[in-house]
């Protein structure tokens, strides 16, 4: 069996793949992970401060136009923030074990 930390829940992706748990052979990039959640996504949001949003989550953090890190509360504005997208072709192509 895969080790924990290889384990994800993909949402958004497909009706086949959402809401399953995942079992990578290697770990995804840390910027393809929402750091509040801990789902994998379409789309993240890269803050300044490194940590990665889905959107549902950066959309709670926001307060008064500043978007709010809601691990280090670091706060930020909408041009500081980089979204990335990550296509399913992407995706697919990492090696899984579905358990």
């Amino acid at each position: 069996m895969p080790c924990e930390s290889t384990q994800y829940t993909l949402v958004g992706f497909s009706a086949e793949l959402d809401w399953r748990p995942l079992y990578f052979l290697k770990p995804l990039p840390p910027n393809r992970v929402c750091s509040a959640c801990g789902l994998v996504r379409p789309m993240t949001l890269l803050l300044p401060c490194s940590h990665a949003l889905c959107e549902p989550c950066f959309l709670q953090c926001t307060e008064k136009c500043l978007h709010v890190c809601p691990l280090e509360g670091y706060e930020c504005v909408d041009e500081d923030v980089i979204y990335v997208d990550y296509p399913a072709e992407e995706l697919v192509r990492r090696e899984v074990s579905v358990q």
